[in-house]
């Protein structure tokens, strides 16, 4: 059996339409945000699955890359976002794409962080701080469920890790409640916004 560290454990899915996590199109909480940030510069999707808001981004005047490590994510991504898009969306691990430091102004966070087991979190968080230009943002959704390994994914987050996690390198600007959360997330969702700072305490 696969594992979710693995491209298979989540090409399956995809391949079986078994994705309770798809939201199937662009969130409240994101929508105000690309009103409020337009033309924003580069932004990132990392775990982009079927990439419902690389459109959005695009539109807003970001120039957007996309993601996955999962094949059948990719090309459901590229058909969803079409040809003028889909040499945005790249098959690749998030954790070991040659990007270049300091690429992106925005990385997009949504459901890819709960997938990840917990003992990756500190390697997210330093991955998304090396790629993101200093006062960049890192925003997005992000679930709170104190989850038992054997459960997941999804693996949510405790409260006082999270806070002791981004630390680091991230000063949490904006902390609201979801209002559109899928079933799975239901009441255990916030829309957060995290400003990259030098602080790597």
């Amino acid at each position: 059996m696969s594992h979710p560290s693995q491209s298979d454990f989540w090409n399956t899915r995809y391949q079986s339409s078994a994705t309770p996590w798809d939201f199937g199109g662009v969130p409240a909480d994101l929508k105000a945000f690309l009103k409020r940030r337009p033309k924003g510069g580069r932004a990132l999707i990392p775990g982009c699955g079927a990439g419902h808001e690389i459109k959005a981004f695009a539109d807003a005047g970001y120039d957007v890359t996309a993601l996955d490590f999962a094949p059948a994510a990719v090309a459901r991504a590229r058909e969803l976002a079409g040809p003028a898009l889909a040499d945005k969306i790249i098959g690749g691990d998030f954790f070991k794409h040659d990007f270049p430091a300091e690429s992106f102004d925005v990385i997009y966070e949504r459901t890819f962080l709960c997938s990840l087991t917990p003992d990756l979190r500190p390697a997210y968080r330093d991955r998304t701080a090396q790629l993101l230009k200093r006062n960049g943002s890192l925003i997005g959704y992000f679930f709170y469920k104190n989850t038992p390994l054997e459960d997941g994914p999804p693996y949510g987050l405790a409260w006082g890790e999270a806070d002791e996690l981004f630390a680091h390198h991230y000063l949490l600007t904006k902390d609201d409640p979801v209002n559109d959360s899928l079933p799975l997330f239901a009441g255990r969702e916030r829309w957060q916004e995290r400003r990259r700072t030098a602080f790597k305490g």
